[in-house]
């Protein structure tokens, strides 16, 4: 099996190009699937080079970002990186909608009872090889959900959701925004999502997956941020209320690794 060589330029040819940045849960998910491909590749981290940075922005692509011969492709889909490269896919199943909502809730219970026993130490710790404080990690991990339901409502699935609002300053803060989140997930799901086969295409920033990929996308996108805190928490030789188990994860299309 190939393995990476991390660099900051594309100059080898013949070679796929896996652009990525630490901690992003997407990129690491193409990283593990160039990897088990067998494929030559090459992981370049963005973060290393401001000429990488310009060229996908020229592109209008963010990481991850995979790119071959002449072709680009985003990364969350693996569908078309594997079309890219030119190996089998077969996705996995996806989950009932409602099996998806039960398991959101339920790792939001999880997270919850995780932020809860967090320090300021704790928020204040980053993973390796990124200044990404854990406390924007629970922020992610109170906010992604949003922007599923902007896809469900005004079809345009955007990262402005991801972000950490000015007002979000406290763990309590973090804790409100993840019940206000669940609120509004509550919502939609009792008023419109239940009886939606929720197979509409809609506009993403990596493609035009449907509302029921986009749906699931954010649910594992979460849980992997839950994933990183456990890590953390982990570290910290603590344990939280409630315990992230094998059937918290099961079924969902997570990347193996925590981080990078």
């Amino acid at each position: 099996m190939a393995l990476a060589t991390e660099t900051t330029g594309t100059e080898t040819t013949g070679t796929v190009e896996a652009y990525w940045m630490p901690g992003c849960s997407s990129c690491l998910r193409m990283k593990e699937f160039i990897q088990k491909s067998g494929k030559d590749w090459v992981a370049i981290n963005i973060d290393e080079s401001v000429e990488v940075q310009a060229e996908l922005a020229k592109r209008n692509m963010v990481p991850p970002v995979a790119h071959f011969g002449d072709r680009w492709v985003n990364g969350v889909d693996l569908a078309a990186v594997a079309e890219l490269i030119g190996v089998e896919y077969n996705p996995p199943v996806i989950m009932p909608a409602q099996d998806l909502v039960d398991r959101y809730n339920a790792n939001l219970d999880v997270a919850r009872g995780i932020i809860s026993v967090m320090t300021d130490e704790m928020f204040a710790f980053s993973l390796p090889n990124r200044e990404r404080k854990m406390f924007d990690v629970a922020n992610q991990v109170a906010s992604v959900m949003r922007a599923f339901l902007e896809a469900y409502y005004d079809d345009n699935h955007t990262t402005k959701s991801y972000g950490k609002p000015a007002e979000v300053q406290t763990k309590q803060d973090i804790l409100d925004r993840l019940d206000e989140t669940r609120r509004l997930f509550t919502l939609w799901w009792t008023e419109d999502g239940f009886d939606d086969p929720l197979d509409r295409v809609t506009q993403t920033y990596w493609g035009f997956p449907t509302l029921l990929e986009v749906l699931e996308r954010e649910i594992w996108h979460t849980t992997q941020h839950i994933r990183q805190l456990d890590y953390v928490l982990k570290e910290f030789d603590v344990t939280p209320p409630l315990p992230l188990t094998k059937a918290n994860l099961d079924g969902l299309p997570l990347p193996e690794g925590i981080h990078d």
